[in-house]
């Protein structure tokens, strides 16, 4: 029954389509962190046959952050951020996004809500 459901609303082609979107994720020039960050979870809700892994989530999220982004978070990580357990990982990008300045006022509620 669960499997007939998934086939009717998650068509293996919009699943296709859905993981394409979600590997090609980049953050946009004009976009804070926390703005990037809730675009992705947007893009893992929006297909929920993803099947991505958390450690593979955060791969692909890392991987397409902006350069300054990434060394920002290898600096706080004090090391390769890559190189943490996800747990750790996502606890340096949290404290990262808490710090936005780009959007203060909204940043630390969002933080508090972003799981993976």
């Amino acid at each position: 029954m669960v499997e007939k459901f998934l086939k009717k609303h998650f068509p293996e082609s919009k699943t296709t389509e859905g993981k394409a979107a979600i590997c090609s994720f980049h953050h946009f020039p004009d976009e804070s962190l926390s703005e990037a960050l809730e675009r992705f979870r947007g893009l893992l809700q929006k297909i929920a046959t993803h099947s991505f892994s958390e450690p593979i989530q955060l791969n692909i999220f890392i991987d397409g952050l902006r350069p300054q982004s990434r060394q920002l978070l290898d600096a706080l990580a004090r090391g390769k951020i890559k190189m943490k357990t996800p747990d750790k990982a996502m606890d340096l990008i949290e404290s990262m996004v808490a710090s936005d300045c780009s959007n203060p006022a909204s940043a630390q509620d969002r933080a508090s809500s972003i799981k993976w």
